[in-house]
């Protein structure tokens, strides 16, 4: 008994300085993931790649709505014709605090040819605490131009960027 007393007054010293982990929504949940976002994007709504910016203008509990833009530079089967694609799209992030569901739509135009792809999507991003951001996005891609080239298909996405 003479030995639990000084045991448990140096637990007490020692382990009261320890604080448990804050889960508060407000500190570790989506209302704290960092507004702003840039990433590279191989295939996706670029096609090819595309280099994008996002921004995440509204978040309440699990949920964030963002808007995103990109481009790229596309030279075609020809070396003559270049055409600049420019990327527009909208979605929901929902989770977190570094786990999300990316269900959205976009809009890709392209310069030099005649399509216009409407995409859909769902896709999962992991935002991480220093910035660091992964997207995996299946999508359907419609083109509203041509039924016989590329899009009314299946596709996928893969993106790296930060977040800041």
């Amino acid at each position: 008994m003479k030995a639990f007393v000084p045991f448990l007054l140096l637990t007490v010293v020692v382990l009261s300085p320890l604080k448990a982990q804050d889960t508060d929504t407000k500190t570790a949940g989506i209302e704290s993931i960092r507004k702003n976002s840039l990433y590279f994007e191989i295939l996706g709504n670029g096609v090819v790649y595309s280099i994008n910016f996002e921004r995440i203008i509204f978040t309440r509990e699990k949920t964030a709505l963002f808007l995103r833009i990109g481009g790229n530079e596309y030279h075609g089967s020809s070396a003559d014709t270049l055409s600049f694609n420019f990327i527009a799209a909208a979605g929901i992030l929902y989770g977190g605090p570094w786990h999300y569901i990316e269900p959205g739509i976009g809009f890709t135009y392209f310069s030099g040819f005649p399509d216009r792809l409407v995409v859909m999507s769902t896709g999962y991003r992991y935002q991480g605490r220093s910035g660091f951001t992964f997207r995996s996005t299946p999508m359907y891609i419609i083109n509203s131009e041509k039924e016989d080239s590329f899009g009314n298909s299946l596709w996928i996405g893969l993106s790296v960027g930060y977040s800041f």
